[in-house]
């Protein structure tokens, strides 16, 4: 029994050397692919150029391995301020959907009033002085359109002496 363990521990070690002189050949051609990789860096896409400088734990190219070029043109969108305050506390910054508690209180008797007394707004204003919101605005550019459109129908062709015009 002592003879078959000891050439079972003889195969292991021969197999175990085997493999160690695999990846010393291997360790060996990693810094020669490196220097390849490094040289043709430029026509790798940005992804790949991370992917590979991940794998083998270096910068192929600092300049290359930076973000792509649209994200550091992308817009940076930061905070706005609050254009809006009702008397309960609420904020709002003019953008977007109009918040449930603005909806509200212009619907309520309070809303309604304060419009009566400073006319020309829907909310009151952060600085006290009313204003028209995004809303207000857009009923004037549809008055606008309006008028524009009726301009259009005013323009339709004159009858001619003797010919019926267009629908009759």
């Amino acid at each position: 029994m002592a003879l078959t363990t000891l050439q079972s521990i003889d195969a292991e070690i021969k197999q175990l050397e085997a493999q160690k002189k695999l990846v010393e050949k291997r360790d060996s051609e990693v810094p020669k692919a490196i220097e390849v990789l490094q040289r043709y860096a430029k026509v790798l896409t940005p992804a790949q150029r991370r992917k590979l400088a991940k794998i083998s734990g270096s910068e192929l190219d600092a300049d290359a391995v930076k973000a792509p070029a649209r994200a550091s043109r992308a817009r940076k969108i930061g905070k706005v301020a609050p254009k809006y305050r009702l008397p309960t506390g609420e904020t709002w910054t003019g953008r977007g959907r109009t918040p449930v508690a603005f909806v509200a209180w212009e619907k309520g008797a309070e809303g309604k009033a304060w419009r009566k007394a400073n006319d020309g707004g829907r909310f009151p204003a952060i600085g006290g002085a009313s204003s028209k919101t995004p809303a207000s605005a857009a009923s004037t550019k549809a008055s606008r359109g309006a008028t524009k459109k009726t301009g259009k129908k005013a323009t339709k062709k004159a009858k001619r002496p003797g010919e019926k015009a267009a629908g009759q």
